[in-house]
């Protein structure tokens, strides 16, 4: 005579217990599965971080595009239609991403790809605001992408701009520097670097021991302006 063997309910298994029935061990292998909110929440992180490698071979595409001048290629007479024509995208974000790969291209090979995972588990805001100071100290990279983890985007916000010397956001400074601030956050992301280095440099002109502040610059700037105007016959008016 056969004996059926009693099966134990496979894990997971919504069979309900019988009366008496002993609930079956775990095998010692066997991992209890997550619940759903932690598989869910862990399965977007791995999806961003892949969204986020892919992002630096689209942009590494990009770079070479706009170098290379490819959209003119295409009848477009200059970057920022064709970027947001062939990527959806707002072309002044894809200009902040692209600071992340200057960023990336500033350190030591060696440590490149590394580097892109640890941005990428960064996400692109912090990522981006983390980018000009990989630039200035690429030797210091893993230091900066500590602290990118640790505080908030604000706290990384002040570091970086302490570290390229510039005021915080939130500063009121000397005259001039929450101008300067402001004008820095509505220029071109690729072309603040040498908005701000003008600003100093000028400002240096006439004491270097104390230079103008940047709205006295900016005025100067305006009379250079209005001089080169006048060369090319164009004078404002009520000034001879």
């Amino acid at each position: 005579m056969t004996t059926r063997k009693a099966l134990l309910p496979k894990a997971g298994s919504s069979r309900p217990m019988k009366a008496g029935e002993t609930p079956a061990r775990l095998n010692s292998t066997e991992v209890p599965a997550l619940e759903r909110h932690i598989e869910v929440d862990l399965a977007i992180k791995s999806h961003a971080k892949r969204l986020h490698l892919g992002a630096f071979e689209m942009l590494e595409l990009i770079r070479e595009a706009i170098d290379s001048k490819f959209y003119e290629r295409f009848h477009f007479a200059d970057a920022a239609p064709y970027i947001e024509s062939r990527t959806g995208l707002a072309y002044r974000s894809v200009m902040r991403q692209l600071q992340i790969l200057d960023g990336l291209r500033a350190l030591p090979p060696g440590d490149l790809e590394e580097a892109k995972g640890v941005l990428a588990e960064l996400g692109g805001h912090r990522a981006a605001i983390l980018a000009p100071a990989l630039e200035k100290e690429p030797a210091e990279w893993r230091e900066w992408a500590a602290l990118a983890r640790q505080g908030s985007e604000e706290a990384l916000q002040e570091a970086v701009s302490s570290a390229l010397g510039l005021k915080g956001r939130g500063k009121a400074g000397a005259p001039g520097e929450r101008l300067l601030a402001y004008l820095l956050t509505q220029v071109p992301p690729e072309r603040a670097t040498q908005v701000s280095w003008v600003f100093r440099e000028m400002g240096k002109l006439g004491d270097p021991q104390n230079p103008m502040n940047p709205v006295a610059v900016l005025l100067q700037l305006v009379d250079l302006g209005e001089q080169d105007l006048g060369a090319a016959g164009i004078v404002r008016e009520g000034r001879a």
